[in-house]
Protein backbone atom coordinates (compact mmCIF):
# COMPACT_ATOMS: atom_id res chain seq x y z
CA UNK A 1 0.00 0.00 0.00
CA UNK A 2 3.05 2.78 0.90
CA UNK A 3 4.47 1.62 -2.49
CA UNK A 4 1.57 2.49 -4.40
CA UNK A 5 1.11 6.07 -2.67
CA UNK A 6 4.65 6.77 -3.12
CA UNK A 7 4.37 5.69 -6.82
CA UNK A 8 1.58 8.33 -7.05
CA UNK A 9 3.12 10.79 -5.46
CA UNK A 10 6.29 10.86 -7.79
CA UNK A 11 3.66 10.62 -10.81
CA UNK A 12 1.81 13.47 -9.52
CA UNK A 13 5.11 15.41 -9.11
CA UNK A 14 6.32 14.17 -12.58
CA UNK A 15 2.93 16.01 -13.89
CA UNK A 16 3.22 19.32 -12.09
CA UNK A 17 6.93 19.79 -13.15
CA UNK A 18 6.09 19.15 -16.82
CA UNK A 19 3.25 21.09 -16.72
CA UNK A 20 5.50 24.02 -17.04
CA UNK A 21 7.12 23.16 -19.99
CA UNK A 22 4.06 22.61 -22.24
CA UNK A 23 5.06 25.32 -24.70
CA UNK A 24 7.33 24.36 -28.02
CA UNK A 25 7.53 22.88 -31.50
CA UNK A 26 4.35 20.66 -32.70
CA UNK A 27 6.42 17.43 -31.99
CA UNK A 28 7.64 18.26 -28.44
CA UNK A 29 3.48 19.02 -27.65
CA UNK A 30 2.59 15.94 -29.56
CA UNK A 31 5.47 13.91 -27.40
CA UNK A 32 4.69 15.66 -23.89
CA UNK A 33 0.90 14.45 -24.83
CA UNK A 34 1.93 10.78 -25.07
CA UNK A 35 3.85 11.00 -21.60
CA UNK A 36 0.68 12.68 -19.90
CA UNK A 37 -1.41 9.66 -21.42
CA UNK A 38 0.86 7.19 -20.12
CA UNK A 39 0.94 8.97 -16.62
CA UNK A 40 -2.84 8.91 -16.81
CA UNK A 41 -2.79 5.43 -17.55
CA UNK A 42 -0.56 4.54 -14.78
CA UNK A 43 -2.88 6.76 -11.99
CA UNK A 44 -5.89 4.84 -12.93
CA UNK A 45 -4.28 1.28 -12.14
CA UNK A 46 -2.89 2.35 -9.35
CA UNK A 47 -6.06 4.24 -8.24
CA UNK A 48 -7.67 0.64 -9.32
CA UNK A 49 -5.55 -0.96 -7.12
CA UNK A 50 -6.03 0.82 -3.84
CA UNK A 51 -9.96 1.17 -4.60
CA UNK A 52 -9.92 -2.73 -4.48
CA UNK A 53 -7.56 -3.47 -1.51
CA UNK A 54 -9.96 -0.95 0.84
CA UNK A 55 -12.63 -3.15 -0.73
CA UNK A 56 -11.51 -6.15 0.76
CA UNK A 57 -10.32 -4.64 4.48
CA UNK A 58 -14.18 -3.33 4.80
CA UNK A 59 -16.27 -6.07 6.53
CA UNK A 60 -19.85 -6.16 4.87
CA UNK A 61 -21.95 -6.69 7.75
CA UNK A 62 -25.20 -9.67 6.99
CA UNK A 63 -28.09 -8.59 7.88
CA UNK A 64 -30.16 -11.03 10.61
CA UNK A 65 -33.98 -11.93 9.86
CA UNK A 66 -36.13 -14.73 11.86
CA UNK A 67 -36.70 -17.90 10.10
CA UNK A 68 -39.11 -20.70 10.25
CA UNK A 69 -38.95 -24.18 9.36
CA UNK A 70 -42.07 -25.82 7.52
CA UNK A 71 -43.97 -28.12 9.53
CA UNK A 72 -46.70 -30.48 8.49
CA UNK A 73 -50.06 -29.64 10.12
CA UNK A 74 -54.24 -31.16 9.96
CA UNK A 75 -56.14 -28.03 7.69
CA UNK A 76 -59.18 -27.78 8.32
CA UNK A 77 -61.71 -25.14 6.24
CA UNK A 78 -65.16 -24.17 7.71
CA UNK A 79 -68.24 -22.47 6.27
CA UNK A 80 -69.32 -19.72 8.53
CA UNK A 81 -72.99 -18.56 9.12
CA UNK A 82 -74.63 -16.62 11.47
CA UNK A 83 -77.92 -18.46 12.75
CA UNK A 84 -81.02 -17.96 15.44
CA UNK A 85 -82.51 -19.90 17.85
CA UNK A 86 -86.29 -21.21 17.47
CA UNK A 87 -88.50 -23.65 19.20
CA UNK A 88 -91.62 -25.51 18.20
CA UNK A 89 -92.62 -24.68 21.87
CA UNK A 90 -93.27 -21.08 21.82
CA UNK A 91 -96.75 -21.08 22.02
CA UNK A 92 -99.44 -17.84 22.50
CA UNK A 93 -102.08 -19.24 24.59
CA UNK A 94 -105.66 -17.82 22.83
CA UNK A 95 -108.90 -17.89 24.54
CA UNK A 96 -111.59 -20.03 21.94
CA UNK A 97 -114.68 -17.84 23.46
CA UNK A 98 -115.25 -14.17 24.40
CA UNK A 99 -115.65 -13.28 28.40
CA UNK A 100 -114.32 -11.62 31.09
CA UNK A 101 -111.85 -13.33 33.08
CA UNK A 102 -113.04 -14.14 36.86
CA UNK A 103 -110.48 -16.37 37.66
CA UNK A 104 -106.57 -16.83 37.26
CA UNK A 105 -105.27 -19.93 37.88
CA UNK A 106 -101.35 -19.76 37.50
CA UNK A 107 -98.52 -17.13 37.67
CA UNK A 108 -95.12 -16.59 35.33
CA UNK A 109 -92.88 -18.75 35.62
CA UNK A 110 -94.66 -21.66 36.93
CA UNK A 111 -94.79 -25.14 35.25
CA UNK A 112 -98.04 -26.47 33.80
CA UNK A 113 -99.08 -29.48 32.14
CA UNK A 114 -100.60 -29.40 28.78
CA UNK A 115 -104.86 -29.71 29.25
CA UNK A 116 -104.58 -27.51 32.50
CA UNK A 117 -107.03 -24.40 33.02
CA UNK A 118 -105.02 -21.36 33.15
CA UNK A 119 -108.02 -18.75 33.08
CA UNK A 120 -111.60 -19.56 33.67
CA UNK A 121 -113.79 -16.40 31.93
CA UNK A 122 -117.25 -15.84 33.35
CA UNK A 123 -119.27 -18.64 32.54
CA UNK A 124 -122.65 -17.98 34.27
CA UNK A 125 -124.97 -17.29 31.85
CA UNK A 126 -123.86 -20.53 30.11
CA UNK A 127 -124.55 -22.64 33.26
CA UNK A 128 -127.79 -20.78 33.73
CA UNK A 129 -128.93 -21.84 29.87
CA UNK A 130 -127.80 -25.89 30.70
CA UNK A 131 -129.61 -25.68 33.72
CA UNK A 132 -133.04 -24.92 31.80
CA UNK A 133 -132.15 -26.77 28.81
CA UNK A 134 -131.56 -29.51 31.07
CA UNK A 135 -134.59 -29.35 32.90
CA UNK A 136 -136.53 -29.22 29.61
CA UNK A 137 -134.38 -32.43 28.53
CA UNK A 138 -135.33 -34.65 30.81
CA UNK A 139 -139.56 -33.75 30.50
CA UNK A 140 -139.15 -34.46 26.91
CA UNK A 141 -136.98 -37.50 27.71
CA UNK A 142 -139.51 -38.93 29.83
CA UNK A 143 -142.86 -37.88 27.09
CA UNK A 144 -140.46 -39.91 24.40
CA UNK A 145 -140.11 -43.04 26.83
CA UNK A 146 -144.08 -43.10 27.23
CA UNK A 147 -144.75 -42.44 23.53
CA UNK A 148 -142.60 -45.20 22.93
CA UNK A 149 -143.82 -47.75 24.62
CA UNK A 150 -147.34 -46.71 23.67
CA UNK A 151 -145.90 -46.96 20.21
CA UNK A 152 -144.81 -50.89 20.64
CA UNK A 153 -147.92 -51.95 22.06
CA UNK A 154 -149.82 -50.17 18.80
CA UNK A 155 -151.15 -47.93 20.68
CA UNK A 156 -151.85 -44.47 19.92
CA UNK A 157 -150.35 -42.13 16.47
CA UNK A 158 -146.87 -42.50 14.91
CA UNK A 159 -146.84 -38.78 14.39
CA UNK A 160 -147.15 -38.51 18.28
CA UNK A 161 -143.64 -40.74 18.93
CA UNK A 162 -141.64 -39.22 16.19
CA UNK A 163 -142.49 -35.90 16.87
CA UNK A 164 -141.20 -36.58 20.96
CA UNK A 165 -138.19 -38.50 19.74
CA UNK A 166 -137.40 -35.84 17.86
CA UNK A 167 -137.82 -32.80 20.26
CA UNK A 168 -135.56 -35.23 22.48
CA UNK A 169 -133.02 -35.30 20.03
CA UNK A 170 -133.43 -31.53 19.70
CA UNK A 171 -133.25 -31.06 23.18
CA UNK A 172 -129.92 -33.30 23.35
CA UNK A 173 -127.93 -31.48 21.01
CA UNK A 174 -128.76 -28.21 22.23
CA UNK A 175 -127.57 -29.29 25.87
CA UNK A 176 -123.89 -30.78 24.18
CA UNK A 177 -123.36 -27.47 22.59
CA UNK A 178 -124.14 -25.53 25.92
CA UNK A 179 -121.32 -27.96 27.42
CA UNK A 180 -119.02 -27.43 24.85
CA UNK A 181 -119.39 -24.06 24.89
CA UNK A 182 -119.10 -24.09 29.03
CA UNK A 183 -115.33 -25.93 28.28
CA UNK A 184 -114.40 -23.09 25.96
CA UNK A 185 -115.03 -20.54 29.00
CA UNK A 186 -111.47 -22.12 30.29
CA UNK A 187 -108.37 -21.25 28.67
CA UNK A 188 -106.28 -24.44 29.08
CA UNK A 189 -102.26 -24.34 28.27
CA UNK A 190 -101.67 -26.13 24.64
CA UNK A 191 -98.05 -27.58 25.56
CA UNK A 192 -96.24 -28.49 29.15
CA UNK A 193 -93.77 -25.84 29.54
CA UNK A 194 -93.04 -22.85 31.54
CA UNK A 195 -95.79 -19.89 31.99
CA UNK A 196 -93.46 -17.49 30.65
CA UNK A 197 -95.72 -14.19 29.93
CA UNK A 198 -99.12 -13.29 31.45
CA UNK A 199 -100.70 -10.53 29.24
CA UNK A 200 -104.20 -10.18 31.38
CA UNK A 201 -105.22 -9.41 34.43
CA UNK A 202 -108.26 -10.76 36.76
CA UNK A 203 -111.75 -8.80 35.38
CA UNK A 204 -110.60 -7.62 32.26
CA UNK A 205 -112.65 -9.38 29.03
CA UNK A 206 -110.54 -12.02 26.74
CA UNK A 207 -111.25 -12.66 23.07
CA UNK A 208 -110.39 -15.02 20.42
CA UNK A 209 -108.11 -12.32 18.83
CA UNK A 210 -106.37 -11.80 21.62
CA UNK A 211 -103.39 -13.55 23.37
CA UNK A 212 -104.03 -13.88 27.01
CA UNK A 213 -100.74 -15.80 27.99
CA UNK A 214 -97.46 -17.59 26.27
CA UNK A 215 -96.07 -20.57 27.15
CA UNK A 216 -93.11 -21.83 26.27
CA UNK A 217 -90.98 -25.59 26.26
CA UNK A 218 -87.23 -24.93 26.03
CA UNK A 219 -86.14 -28.61 26.40
CA UNK A 220 -85.74 -29.06 22.86
CA UNK A 221 -85.00 -26.06 20.91
CA UNK A 222 -83.38 -25.80 16.93
CA UNK A 223 -80.90 -23.77 14.75
CA UNK A 224 -81.83 -22.33 12.06
CA UNK A 225 -79.95 -20.47 9.13
CA UNK A 226 -79.94 -19.57 5.74
CA UNK A 227 -77.03 -20.53 3.66
CA UNK A 228 -75.67 -19.69 0.42
CA UNK A 229 -76.54 -21.95 -2.70
CA UNK A 230 -73.12 -22.05 -3.62
CA UNK A 231 -72.65 -24.51 -0.90
CA UNK A 232 -75.63 -26.87 -1.52
CA UNK A 233 -73.22 -29.86 -2.85
CA UNK A 234 -71.16 -29.57 0.69
CA UNK A 235 -73.80 -29.42 3.32
CA UNK A 236 -75.66 -32.74 3.70
CA UNK A 237 -78.50 -34.28 6.50
CA UNK A 238 -76.02 -35.10 9.03
CA UNK A 239 -73.12 -33.06 7.95
CA UNK A 240 -71.06 -31.89 11.16
CA UNK A 241 -71.10 -28.68 12.63
CA UNK A 242 -69.98 -26.19 15.40
CA UNK A 243 -72.05 -23.49 17.36
CA UNK A 244 -70.91 -20.87 19.25
CA UNK A 245 -73.03 -18.32 21.44
CA UNK A 246 -70.71 -15.38 22.22
CA UNK A 247 -73.72 -14.37 24.41
CA UNK A 248 -73.44 -17.31 26.52
CA UNK A 249 -69.95 -18.75 25.76
CA UNK A 250 -71.37 -22.05 25.01
CA UNK A 251 -70.01 -24.55 21.74
CA UNK A 252 -72.18 -27.16 21.12
CA UNK A 253 -71.62 -29.63 18.54
CA UNK A 254 -74.08 -31.63 16.27
CA UNK A 255 -75.27 -32.27 13.10
CA UNK A 256 -77.77 -30.71 10.60
CA UNK A 257 -81.21 -32.49 11.25
CA UNK A 258 -82.79 -30.80 8.20
CA UNK A 259 -81.69 -29.79 4.84
CA UNK A 260 -84.36 -27.23 2.60
CA UNK A 261 -85.55 -28.05 -0.84
CA UNK A 262 -86.41 -24.76 -1.98
CA UNK A 263 -83.77 -21.91 -2.75
CA UNK A 264 -84.90 -18.32 -2.02
CA UNK A 265 -85.17 -16.55 -5.46
CA UNK A 266 -84.84 -12.87 -3.81
CA UNK A 267 -81.52 -13.93 -1.86
CA UNK A 268 -79.94 -17.65 -3.52
CA UNK A 269 -80.39 -19.14 0.09
CA UNK A 270 -81.70 -22.61 1.47
CA UNK A 271 -82.38 -23.06 4.95
CA UNK A 272 -81.37 -25.62 7.29
CA UNK A 273 -82.06 -26.86 10.88
CA UNK A 274 -80.13 -28.71 13.60
CA UNK A 275 -82.02 -29.85 16.52
CA UNK A 276 -80.36 -29.17 19.78
CA UNK A 277 -80.78 -30.47 23.46
CA UNK A 278 -81.81 -27.53 26.02
CA UNK A 279 -81.77 -29.69 29.41
CA UNK A 280 -80.64 -26.24 30.96
CA UNK A 281 -83.03 -23.98 29.45
CA UNK A 282 -79.93 -21.49 28.67
CA UNK A 283 -80.46 -21.48 24.68
CA UNK A 284 -83.21 -18.57 24.48
CA UNK A 285 -85.87 -18.17 21.37
CA UNK A 286 -83.97 -16.05 18.78
CA UNK A 287 -80.42 -16.15 20.55
CA UNK A 288 -78.21 -15.51 18.11
CA UNK A 289 -74.86 -18.18 17.67
CA UNK A 290 -72.19 -18.61 14.95
CA UNK A 291 -72.57 -22.03 12.93
CA UNK A 292 -69.57 -23.75 11.46
CA UNK A 293 -69.65 -26.38 9.03
CA UNK A 294 -66.70 -28.39 8.29
CA UNK A 295 -66.68 -28.84 4.21
CA UNK A 296 -62.86 -29.57 3.67
CA UNK A 297 -60.17 -31.12 5.90
CA UNK A 298 -56.04 -32.34 5.06
CA UNK A 299 -54.09 -34.43 7.04
CA UNK A 300 -50.28 -33.82 7.11
CA UNK A 301 -50.74 -30.94 5.01
CA UNK A 302 -48.12 -28.05 4.23
CA UNK A 303 -49.80 -24.84 6.11
CA UNK A 304 -48.36 -21.35 5.74
CA UNK A 305 -49.55 -17.76 7.65
CA UNK A 306 -51.15 -15.74 5.09
CA UNK A 307 -48.51 -13.34 6.24
CA UNK A 308 -46.02 -14.60 4.66
CA UNK A 309 -47.38 -15.10 0.83
CA UNK A 310 -46.25 -12.82 -1.29
CA UNK A 311 -47.01 -11.79 -4.99
CA UNK A 312 -45.37 -10.96 -8.31
CA UNK A 313 -45.91 -8.55 -10.47
CA UNK A 314 -47.42 -11.52 -12.87
CA UNK A 315 -49.79 -13.02 -10.18
CA UNK A 316 -47.43 -15.81 -8.97
CA UNK A 317 -47.48 -16.43 -5.06
CA UNK A 318 -44.12 -17.03 -3.62
CA UNK A 319 -42.06 -16.82 -0.43
CA UNK A 320 -38.27 -17.03 0.15
CA UNK A 321 -36.76 -20.03 0.95
CA UNK A 322 -33.29 -20.00 3.37
CA UNK A 323 -30.51 -22.55 1.73
CA UNK A 324 -27.39 -22.51 3.74
CA UNK A 325 -24.20 -21.00 1.62
CA UNK A 326 -21.65 -23.38 1.07
CA UNK A 327 -18.77 -21.10 1.46
CA UNK A 328 -19.88 -19.50 4.78
CA UNK A 329 -20.74 -21.27 7.77
CA UNK A 330 -23.79 -19.69 9.44
CA UNK A 331 -25.14 -17.61 5.98
CA UNK A 332 -27.87 -17.88 3.96
CA UNK A 333 -29.15 -17.90 0.17
CA UNK A 334 -32.30 -16.25 -0.14
CA UNK A 335 -34.42 -18.12 -3.02
CA UNK A 336 -37.65 -16.70 -3.92
CA UNK A 337 -40.04 -20.32 -4.78
CA UNK A 338 -43.11 -20.37 -6.56
CA UNK A 339 -45.95 -22.06 -4.63
CA UNK A 340 -49.53 -23.31 -5.52
CA UNK A 341 -52.31 -22.00 -2.88
CA UNK A 342 -54.81 -24.23 -1.57
CA UNK A 343 -58.30 -23.33 0.63
CA UNK A 344 -57.34 -20.58 3.15
CA UNK A 345 -59.34 -20.21 6.30
CA UNK A 346 -58.79 -17.52 8.52
CA UNK A 347 -55.14 -16.32 8.83
CA UNK A 348 -53.85 -19.83 7.66
CA UNK A 349 -53.76 -20.77 3.82
CA UNK A 350 -52.60 -25.04 2.79
CA UNK A 351 -50.06 -24.91 -0.02
CA UNK A 352 -50.43 -27.55 -2.07
CA UNK A 353 -46.86 -27.17 -4.23
CA UNK A 354 -43.89 -25.87 -4.05
CA UNK A 355 -42.66 -26.55 -0.29
CA UNK A 356 -41.45 -29.54 1.40
CA UNK A 357 -41.39 -30.26 5.04
CA UNK A 358 -38.25 -28.66 6.52
CA UNK A 359 -37.94 -26.18 4.43
CA UNK A 360 -36.60 -22.88 5.86
CA UNK A 361 -38.46 -19.69 4.95
CA UNK A 362 -38.01 -15.95 5.79
CA UNK A 363 -40.79 -14.98 8.66
CA UNK A 364 -39.57 -11.58 9.23
CA UNK A 365 -38.39 -8.87 6.65
CA UNK A 366 -39.33 -11.01 3.84
CA UNK A 367 -40.39 -8.89 1.38
CA UNK A 368 -37.02 -6.45 1.70
CA UNK A 369 -35.11 -9.43 0.33
CA UNK A 370 -34.33 -10.16 -3.84
CA UNK A 371 -33.21 -13.18 -5.10
CA UNK A 372 -29.45 -13.95 -4.15
CA UNK A 373 -29.68 -12.12 -0.90
CA UNK A 374 -27.52 -13.17 2.06
CA UNK A 375 -28.94 -13.41 5.49
CA UNK A 376 -28.28 -14.72 8.85
CA UNK A 377 -31.03 -16.21 11.27
CA UNK A 378 -31.50 -14.85 14.28
CA UNK A 379 -33.52 -17.58 15.73
CA UNK A 380 -31.40 -20.23 14.90
CA UNK A 381 -32.04 -22.27 17.95
CA UNK A 382 -35.87 -21.53 17.38
CA UNK A 383 -35.12 -23.70 14.54
CA UNK A 384 -33.92 -26.48 16.25
CA UNK A 385 -36.59 -26.71 18.45
CA UNK A 386 -38.54 -26.89 15.74
CA UNK A 387 -37.27 -29.55 13.71
CA UNK A 388 -36.87 -31.31 16.62
CA UNK A 389 -40.99 -31.09 18.16
CA UNK A 390 -41.36 -32.10 14.37
CA UNK A 391 -39.22 -35.41 14.32
CA UNK A 392 -41.09 -36.36 17.48
CA UNK A 393 -44.80 -35.21 15.95
CA UNK A 394 -44.01 -37.36 13.25
CA UNK A 395 -42.64 -40.23 15.26
CA UNK A 396 -45.93 -40.44 17.07
CA UNK A 397 -47.66 -40.59 13.85
CA UNK A 398 -45.52 -43.27 12.67
CA UNK A 399 -45.02 -40.80 9.76
CA UNK A 400 -41.70 -42.49 7.70
CA UNK A 401 -39.83 -39.81 4.94
CA UNK A 402 -37.80 -40.65 2.18
CA UNK A 403 -35.52 -38.25 0.64
CA UNK A 404 -35.51 -38.84 -3.55
CA UNK A 405 -31.83 -39.77 -4.50
CA UNK A 406 -30.59 -39.31 -8.05
CA UNK A 407 -32.18 -41.15 -10.60
CA UNK A 408 -35.21 -42.67 -8.61
CA UNK A 409 -38.58 -42.78 -9.47
CA UNK A 410 -42.50 -42.89 -7.43
CA UNK A 411 -42.47 -46.00 -9.06
CA UNK A 412 -39.33 -47.18 -7.84
CA UNK A 413 -40.31 -45.94 -4.51
CA UNK A 414 -43.99 -47.35 -4.22
CA UNK A 415 -41.90 -50.53 -4.85
CA UNK A 416 -39.83 -50.06 -2.12
CA UNK A 417 -41.79 -49.37 0.24
CA UNK A 418 -44.73 -51.28 -0.72
CA UNK A 419 -46.92 -48.55 -0.58
CA UNK A 420 -49.81 -47.54 -3.41
CA UNK A 421 -48.93 -44.24 -5.91
CA UNK A 422 -52.41 -42.86 -5.11
CA UNK A 423 -51.80 -43.07 -1.38
CA UNK A 424 -48.23 -41.48 -2.19
CA UNK A 425 -49.68 -38.70 -4.39
CA UNK A 426 -52.16 -38.17 -1.99
CA UNK A 427 -49.85 -38.08 1.10
CA UNK A 428 -47.64 -35.35 -0.58
CA UNK A 429 -50.38 -33.37 -2.51
CA UNK A 430 -48.50 -34.67 -5.71
CA UNK A 431 -50.43 -33.87 -9.09
CA UNK A 432 -48.27 -36.05 -11.31
CA UNK A 433 -45.58 -38.71 -11.01
CA UNK A 434 -42.67 -36.03 -11.13
CA UNK A 435 -40.05 -36.41 -8.09
CA UNK A 436 -36.66 -34.07 -8.08
CA UNK A 437 -34.02 -35.20 -6.12
CA UNK A 438 -33.43 -34.01 -2.75
CA UNK A 439 -37.28 -33.94 -2.22
CA UNK A 440 -38.25 -35.54 1.22
CA UNK A 441 -41.34 -37.67 0.44
CA UNK A 442 -44.32 -38.94 3.05
CA UNK A 443 -43.59 -43.11 2.21
CA UNK A 444 -45.40 -44.66 5.31
CA UNK A 445 -48.48 -42.89 7.74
Amino acid sequence: MKKLILSISILLSVYACGDKNIEGTQGDLQTQKNNIEKQIDSLNKALATINKELNQDKTVEIPKIKAGVVTTDNFVHYIELQGNIDTDGNVMVIPEAMGKIVKIYVKEGDRVRKGQTLIRLDDSMIRSQIAEVQTQYSLAKTAYERQKRLWDQKIGSEMAYLQAKTKKQSLASRLHTLRTQLSKMQVKSPISGTLDDLMSKEGEMAAPQKPVARVVNLSKVYMQADVSEKYLANIKKGTHTIISFPETGQQIQANISYVGNFIHPNNRTFKIRINLINTDNSLKPNLTGDIKIKDFEAKNAVVLPLSLVQEDREGNNYVFVLTPDPKEKGVYMATKKQIKLGKAYKDKVMIEEGLEPNDIIAVEAARGLTEGDKIKISNEDVLQNQETAQQATDAEKNIVFHTVKKGETLFRIHKKYKVSLTDLKKWNHLKGNNVKSGQKLIVKK
